[in-house]
């Protein structure tokens, strides 16, 4: 594999019949590919009820996922060589994200010969936000002569803040038992997980492989695909007190906040682009 990607790199390299000391600018559109999402499971842990033979067990669980949408960008490129030259570039790649699935499950075992109570209610949907993802790439690229060229290049890529909020209504667990009606009282409440400006970005690195065109003498078409992949990012949950809780349901949610999951965000997604390239 390493063999056949430096046999590449040697013939991009080497093939191009392109005078040197040459710029390149070049505009991109097209579509964004993400890869991220993550399933939250949670519980209030292990409840204690001052009545003999009962049981209580229950969870909740809910899903956030990316999708794609639109991403542009654009790039500046001097060629120290015919096939050789520096790309300098910056990216603007919007993705959607969404709440899925949330659910709250209970299951109480009451003493014989009373059926157990099962509860599974299904919570309201949840509302996310995400900013578009802005890399600036510093890159190495690679070129081959003739009418149709053969691309690569790749490098650094910084991104920086990457604001997104999510929130979601979540099961704080049972607050009541109703054995008249035989059911249970479920207490509920939203959390909300938020990466504000100003947290600063981090290094990852691109990678992008493409075709060009030509349109004349000076001017390209050009498809390009190209992944980038960064670091990934960690924000906690945080309770939305819109009402007074009761002394169960501050228990309850003490004991949920440390058994729901971190949001770990990934910024990792694949782009998909047509563009114009002009030499000058």
């Amino acid at each position: 594999m390493r063999k056949a990607a430096l046999s590449l790199l040697v013939v991009l390299a080497a093939s191009s019949t392109a005078a040197a000391g040459e710029f390149e600018l070049a505009a991109y559109g097209g579509y964004t590919f993400p890869f991220y999402s993550q399933t939250f499971k949670y519980d209030p842990g292990p409840v204690q009820v001052p009545i003999p033979g009962i049981s209580v067990q229950q969870s909740g669980t809910f899903e956030i996922k990316t999708s794609g949408d639109l991403a542009f960008g654009g790039g500046l490129t001097f060629y120290v060589t015919g096939g050789l030259g520096f790309e300098v570039r910056y990216d603007h790649a919007d993705m959607k994200v969404t709440t899925q699935s949330s659910f709250y499950n209970v299951s109480v075992g009451l003493p014989a010969p009373l059926n157990p109570v099962v509860a599974n209610i299904v919570l309201s949907g949840g509302s996310a936000d995400l900013k578009a993802a802005t890399p600036f790439s510093l890159n190495l690229k690679l070129r081959t002569g003739g009418s149709v060229r053969l691309m690569a290049s790749g490098g650094a890529s910084h991104l920086g803040d990457l604001q997104f909020t999510v929130q979601q209504s979540i099961g704080l667990g049972v607050i009541g038992f109703d054995f008249v009606e035989n059911n249970v009282k479920v207490g509920t409440i939203g959390v909300q997980a938020t990466s504000p400006a100003g947290t600063g970005g981090g290094w990852g690195g691109n990678l992008g492989l493409g075709l060009q065109i030509a349109l004349g003498e000076r001017a390209a078409l050009v498809f390009e695909g190209r992944g980038f992949y960064f670091p990934k990012r960690t924000v906690e949950w945080q309770p939305i007190l819109d009402r007074p809780l009761s002394d169960i349901e501050q228990a309850l949610l003490a004991r949920v906040q440390e058994r729901l999951p971190a949001v770990e965000f990934q910024p990792w997604w694949v782009q998909a682009s047509v563009g114009l390239a002009i030499r000058f």
